[in-house]
């Protein structure tokens, strides 16, 4: 880390613009064994004059792209169910049930394709049938699509009722296209033993365990029919972009995810590269935000990189670089503004106070 700028502005008697390089490799303190948030303390505290305040923008930052869009204990899981034609899954709302099946994504960046033929794999090689399910990944509609294909066999995919289905839970749902705001149940999709096709949406009992309530979408049909999950498939679900926060940035940045309160988000870092490279921001590219801080004493720094959810980014012990820059202004004694309300009174009392001599000077002249 460096600072530069120790003269004065003379038009403004401020000090010149200091700016802070960051490498988190010369972190005081890592926080979690996480290279992306850590305690930087300085040697040379930035002190600020009782009269200034600072602006504070982020105009440089370099940041590998060596994090996963599937994390464990984030979006990692997926559990299915495997029973005979026409027979639901048995279990409750809470996604208990014997029949569960578990499918563990190893954390990594997969695109659409490859989550289609590793999660195909994965069904066939646990229910032990080559072949049972065809997955892919429709480019034209951008939707993951499902079918059975040996007969007398039924999946049902947990992906509203699963163990660990929900915003907090390591499910995939909305990855695959199954948002949870669509109520329409798991999926399932079978073979009869005449070998036609049937699928749909399954829902458990409301109040006690049993068998799955069915809704048939796709009818019993000879032709090979696939069922397409019900939105578009969200493969950056997880990590759509990233965000630097601080510990110097409190009551500046507005967050929806808290409910449009005050958040420590520092500045928005757009993802503009591929797994592999390295996601820049330049003062030039137009993305300078100045947040005003009035705190008088900056003597260490606390920077977190996190996705839009607030949950921490890991660059698997990778490093990363930004540049800070503190710009000085003198803090204005404005004029407090009158009242309207105040003035209009006033004026209105005025008139009627003239209204009031004007009568009585006509009743001494009569």
């Amino acid at each position: 880390m460096s600072a530069g700028g120790q003269t004065k502005i003379a038009e403004t008697s401020t000090d010149a613009s200091k700016v802070l390089f960051i490498n988190s490799g010369d972190a005081t303190t890592i926080f979690n064994d996480n290279t992306s948030n850590f305690m930087f303390v300085l040697d040379e505290p930035v002190v600020v004059p009782n009269h200034h305040s600072i602006l504070l923008s982020l105009i440089g930052c370099e940041i590998p792209y060596s994090f996963y869009n599937f994390v464990d204990g984030r979006n990692t899981r997926l559990d299915f169910v495997h029973t005979n034609y026409g027979i639901p899954a048995n279990y409750d709302i809470n996604g208990n049930t014997a029949g569960f099946n578990t499918i563990n994504l190893p954390q990594g960046n997969y695109n659409a394709p490859q989550l289609a033929i590793y999660l195909e794999n994965q069904i066939n090689l646990i229910t032990g049938i080559p072949g049972l399910v065809t997955i892919i990944y429709d480019t034209i509609n951008l939707k993951f699509k499902f079918v059975c294909n040996v007969n007398n066999n039924r999946i049902t995919l947990a992906t509203q009722y699963g163990v660990e289905s929900g915003i907090a839970g390591n499910d995939m749902n909305e990855e695959l296209g199954f948002d949870l705001n669509t109520p329409s149940g798991d999926c399932f999709f079978e073979r009869d033993a005449g070998g036609n096709y049937r699928a749909g949406f399954t829902d458990p009992p409301a109040i006690l365990p049993g068998v799955g309530i069915d809704t048939i979408t796709i009818p019993s049909t000879p032709t090979l029919t696939y069922i397409f999950a019900d939105d578009v498939a969200d493969m950056t679900n997880s990590i759509r972009t990233l965000f630097l926060r601080s510990n110097l940035t409190t009551s500046s940045i507005l967050d929806s995810f808290v409910g449009g309160g005050f958040s420590n988000i520092m500045s928005r870092i757009p993802i503009n590269t591929e797994p592999g490279g390295v996601i820049s921001l330049r003062s030039s590219d137009g993305n300078v935000h100045k947040l005003l801080i009035k705190i008088k004493e900056i003597t260490a720094i606390h920077l977190r990189l996190t996705n839009q959810r607030n949950e921490p980014i890991n660059l698997n012990g990778l490093n990363f670089d930004v540049a800070i820059k503190l710009d000085f202004i003198e803090n204005q004694r404005l004029q407090e503004p009158e009242n309207i309300r105040e003035i209009l009174e006033t004026a209105q009392k005025e008139e009627e106070d003239l209204e009031v001599i004007e009568e009585e000077e006509k009743t001494k002249k009569k």
